[in-house]
């Protein structure tokens, strides 16, 4: 599953790789992908001008009343079989009637280690990242994108560092976006402020894709579906009957 998941700091590791790309323009440059788990949910193809650099995968399970989230993202960028970026990230999210009440994250961002915890308390969600301790809304969603409910939310919790971060988000055009089966339609939520991407949901709020342009350099990073969610109709329909059913449930 970038500067994922906070894109910013992402977009500017980006402009350290533009950097570097122009000193080793002379040396043939490879990409390898990290390989992550797959499961029931989502996973995604990161690309780079069209360039492969990794795999963000999202996957979920019904416990009961409780929704589990796991999502997974590795990039590694190689040049004359040296490393020359390594990011990694894993997030488990639980989720119970729509509401969030724990996560914990770690990120390695090339060598940089970040950690974040929470749960939900009586008067909100108590967050621990980087040694920081934050009370934020009990409603607050993370940045992990998935959830339909993204679509409306004007505060957000960066799920790197657990920071309460501010955005608005517009619904613009509609239109038809590729998927591993064919097309979807698919409408563009165009998300400003602390963060700026576009995030393309269908009409049942599957998040279906998302791009971004890395602002030190204009290079798209784009996300395209390997594998996903609606289009394993025997999964949604078995949910059917859950308390917590899965997202892209229509």
């Amino acid at each position: 599953m970038t500067k994922p998941p906070l894109f910013r700091r992402y977009s500017r590791r980006l402009k350290a790789a533009a950097i570097a790309l122009g000193a080793l323009s002379l040396v043939t440059a490879s990409i390898a992908t990290a390989t992550l788990t797959t499961g029931p949910g989502m996973g995604f193809k990161v690309y780079r001008d069209g360039s492969n650099i990794g795999q963000h995968t999202i996957s979920f399970e019904q416990k009961g009343d409780q929704l589990i989230v796991d999502i997974e993202i590795g990039l590694e960028v190689t040049f004359a079989f040296i490393t020359f970026y390594d990011y990694k990230h894993r997030n488990r999210e639980i989720w119970r009637n729509g509401q969030l009440i724990s996560i914990n994250t770690e990120t390695d961002d090339n060598g940089k280690i970040h950690t974040v915890s929470g749960r939900a308390v009586g008067n909100g969600f108590l967050v621990n990242g980087n040694g920081e301790q934050t009370l934020l809304p009990a409603d607050i969603i993370p940045t992990s994108y998935w959830n339909p409910a993204t679509r409306s939310a004007s505060t957000l919790m960066n799920s790197q560092t657990g920071e309460l971060i501010e955005v608005s988000i517009t619904p613009e055009e509609t239109k038809p976006v590729s998927m591993p089966w064919g097309e979807r339609e698919g409408r563009l939520h165009r998300m400003t402020g602390d963060l700026e991407l576009d995030l393309w949901y269908d009409r049942k709020g599957c998040l279906l894709k998302l791009s971004f342009k890395a602002p030190s350099d204009g290079s798209l990073i784009d996300y395209r579906a390997d594998y996903h969610l609606a289009g394993q109709p025997e999964l949604i329909a078995a949910s059917a009957e859950s308390q917590q059913p899965l997202p892209c449930k229509g």
